[in-house]
């Protein structure tokens, strides 16, 4: 299978909006076939690499990648949750109970408030970026301080991932949902004075390249202040993902340090690009912002006990849940702690159509989830820092189906299924056999992710607790890969990010059960699914109280069949210095998202 063919199908199924990021790189990376090697790399390794690279570090980063730097991680630093799962600090504030939504958080108004103005912000984040062009640069510390520096068409509410205005003030769609209307500020400039329009905002995201853009016949301007997208094909998740490309002019798309719109520019970069200053757009078009500026440092992981004791930073983060033992020192901190949980699902994939082996019979399928004590497995991990899933999506999301919750813990019933199923134990020596032959489960795992590696022995235990001879095999990465993408494994753990748009397409439909390139891992198909997930996602104007209902019944589907078993998400924490106030972060947006309401307290 080569790459030209993993782009075709990518293409076929107008995957959402990480998957068009990484059909994207694949098509420059065709070109110049320089990252990991490709030319040596089975190609359904080289793809999820470049899936999990651009997705893993933080789900809410909705930009392409045209010619990122070249750059060879480990194995470990490309999977999502060791990505997503880096610290393991004590909370003051809860996640969302999934029973409830939270309310949208209302956008910045005019300042009123002139106690609240002036002073620097000093801020550090986990992070190095190369450059600061978050189109060609895929970093953790770069998407969070892209709001700083860019604008976006629109926004995502951090909490429910509700589209609401950015640098459009309003948008809608025609009667007809072909297009979208988009409603700009008047005169609006770049940081460095020249002004720029809605042709300009047409040439910016063109330029881009996103694979987005395939879902439209035009993107052009009625005039001056007025953009439209004309669809080729309904697609409301790519109305998602451009709406949130940052803004750069044309002619700076692959620029290292491009012009921006945003409410800061840039003042300085130190040499060694671990220090940034940033200081007031002047030419910014909406309410100042209260702080004259910020001082941000970047930090390794390991530096987070340093940064703590040294009193320098007003917030440090975003911090990632996970076994490593940074919980006391975050708790002993002076910080206020802001928790909420990260935009990734982590789960155990449990294949229908194993490559090697049998399928699973059905009452087995049913009686692994009922096995699992989750609350016991979170609390022995993450020591309690996580959510725990019952479905694709966080709760609090716009499209979540709050009626769901997580399978109980239930050995017995577990145990009645498997002996419908026909496993006993024939041999006496303590293992249930099917058809007269010990039944064997092996879950594969990447053996350098240390949150996975506890999960499989965790796993592993509760299975053999029923009588099945269930072990976890801790394999390389590559490994793991190859085999997700052969389907050759009866069970795995692996984790992917929560989009902010439902759309699930890319993990689920039947179309990407393709051996070699498609990402629905578990051999799914199910028609009623497909039809569901092609209805969600080409709702003519895209209305969230419409196409809600599709995916709570989308994800109902889900919960029951568990062609994976949804598992958690690990917490994430922002730490707040007491001067700095106005933060309100969440798992949709960059924590920056609000920084022109942030204020120093006198």
């Amino acid at each position: 299978m080569n790459i030209s063919s993993a782009l075709n199908k990518l293409r076929s199924v107008s995957p959402d909006n990480k998957t068009l990021k990484v059909f994207e790189t694949l098509r420059v990376f065709k070109r110049v076939r320089v990252l990991f090697r490709l030319s040596n790399l089975p190609t359904k390794v080289g793809i999820l690499l470049i899936f999990l690279i651009l997705t893993a570090c933080q789900s809410t980063s909705l930009t392409p990648t045209i010619i990122p730097p070249i750059e060879t991680p480990t194995s470990a630093e490309l999977d999502p949750s060791t990505l997503e799962a880096t610290a393991s600090p004590i909370t003051d504030h809860t996640p969302t109970p999934s029973t409830s939504t939270p309310p949208s958080t209302p956008a910045p108004t005019a300042r009123s408030h002139s106690s609240r103005n002036g002073g620097m912000a000093s801020l550090g984040l986990i992070g190095q970026p190369n450059s600061l062009n978050p189109i060609t640069e895929n970093n953790t510390a770069l998407r969070e301080i892209a709001p700083l520096l860019f604008d976006t068409l629109l926004r995502v509410d951090p909490q429910t991932a509700q589209l609401q205005p950015g640098l459009a003030q309003q948008w809608e769609y025609t009667d007809d949902g072909q297009q979208v209307i988009f409603h700009l500020p008047s005169d609006l400039s770049w940081s460095n004075g020249n002004r720029f329009t809605a042709a300009d905002i047409a040439d910016s995201l063109t330029a881009t390249q996103h694979p987005a853009l395939l879902a439209f016949s035009d993107i052009g301007a009625q005039d001056e202040d007025t953009l439209i997208f004309t669809f080729l094909n309904i697609d409301c998740a790519a109305v998602t993902i451009l709406a949130q490309l940052p803004l750069v002019p044309a002619t700076e798309i692959t620029a290292s340090i491009p012009t921006g719109s945003g409410p800061f520019m840039l003042a300085d970069w130190s040499k060694n690009k671990r220090t940034l200053s940033l200081a007031q757009n002047p030419n910014y078009h909406g309410p100042k912002p209260y702080l004259d500026n910020f001082g941000i440092r970047f930090l390794h992981e390991d530096e987070i006990a340093i940064a703590l004791s040294e009193g320098q930073f007003d917030a440090i983060g975003p911090i990632q849940s996970s076994i490593h033992n940074s919980q006391s020192i975050i708790q002993h901190s002076p910080f206020t702690v802001y928790t909420y949980p990260a935009a990734q699902v982590v789960y155990i994939a449990l294949n229908y159509d194993p490559l090697n082996d049998p399928p699973l019979p059905a009452e087995v399928r049913q009686a692994l989830p009922l096995a699992l004590d989750r609350e016991a497995i979170l609390n022995e991990i993450l020591k309690g820092e996580g959510h725990l899933l019952a479905a694709p999506l966080l709760p609090g999301h716009w499209a979540t189906n709050n009626n769901l919750s997580p399978p109980d813990y239930a050995p017995a019933e577990a145990r009645r299924l498997l002996a419908q199923a026909g496993l006993k134990d024939t041999d006496g020596d303590g293992w249930l056999d099917q058809n007269g032959q010990r039944l064997e489960l092996s879950i594969r795992l990447n053996g350098n992710n240390p949150l996975h590696q506890n999960l499989g022995w965790l796993v592993s235990g509760y299975y053999r607790d029923l009588g099945l001879f269930a072990r976890a095999e801790s394999v390389p990465f590559d490994s793991v890969v190859d085999d997700l993408f052969t389907h050759d494994f009866t069970l795995a753990i692996f984790s992917w990010p929560i989009l902010s748009d439902p759309d699930q397409r890319l993990y689920w439909h039947s179309t990407e059960n393709t051996v070699g390139i498609g990402l629905n891992f578990t051999s799914y198909h199910n028609p009623q699914l497909d039809a569901l997930l092609g209805t969600g996602v080409a709702v003519p104007g895209c209305q969230p109280q419409e196409r809600a209902p599709i995916y709570a019944e989308v994800q109902q589907i889900l919960a029951q069949e568990r062609p994976v078993d949804f598992l958690l998400a690990p917490h994430r924490h922002i730490l707040r210095a007491d001067r700095l106030q106005g933060l309100q972060p969440g798992p949709f947006a960059p924590f920056t998202w609000n920084a022109t309401a942030w204020y120093l307290q006198p």
